[in-house]
């Protein structure tokens, strides 16, 4: 249980560096200000992608066809970019609620739509098959996303009020939109 932990931990880790979920926290933190918030989010998120992943996630394959799989979590993606361009309220300086409520559940909700077919995702079903086992793995996988996301979080909240959150919002939208894009494109190549 020890090994399918720290191989989890390790494998995961290595697949995140790099990755645009570390984006996607960069601008969550520079959104809302809320760095334990957005964290927490990645964390619960980290939790039920993973168990997922390790727990029925290599039996979804039998059952929900790649292509429309795709073709869902690209809709939502270009959906959500969509959404991102529409400011959550009308504020003079344009800033994010005082509450971390609405920053740990958009970042629940995205980090987990965003793991969705990653290769994070992808690394912590094989580690599952390999060891047979569940737990440690789930374990491994969200401390491995806390490990190199929470730097990331943090130097983006420190530098929020340097960055204008027009922009944020933007970007954002645009990342998501391009995700969204990606994945209905793969979506179509995957036609069998």
């Amino acid at each position: 249980m020890i090994e399918a932990f720290f191989l989890s931990l390790a494998a995961v880790s290595l697949a995140e560096l790099g990755d645009r979920t570390q984006l996607l926290a960069l601008l969550l933190a520079v959104k809302f200000r809320k760095p334990w918030a957005v964290l927490g989010g990645l964390a619960v998120a980290s939790i039920g992608i993973h168990g997922l992943s390790a727990g029925v996630g290599m039996s979804l394959g039998q059952f929900v066809d790649d292509q429309i799989l795709g073709w869902i979590v690209g809709a939502l993606f270009v959906g959500m970019g969509i959404w991102v361009l529409i400011p959550e309220q009308v504020h003079t300086d344009d800033r994010p609620r005082e509450t971390g409520r609405g920053a740990f559940i958009t970042a629940m909700v995205t980090f987990f739509l965003m793991e969705i077919g990653d290769k994070t995702q992808l690394t912590s079903m094989a580690m599952a098959a390999h060891f047979e086992t569940i737990i440690p793995v789930m374990m491994g996988a969200t401390f491995a996303m806390l490990l190199v996301n929470a730097p990331v979080i943090w130097l983006g909240h420190k530098f929020a009020d340097r960055i204008p959150m027009r922009t944020v919002r933007v970007l954002a939208a645009l990342l998501f939109i391009a995700i969204g894009a990606w994945v209905l494109w793969e979506a179509g190549f995957n036609q069998g």
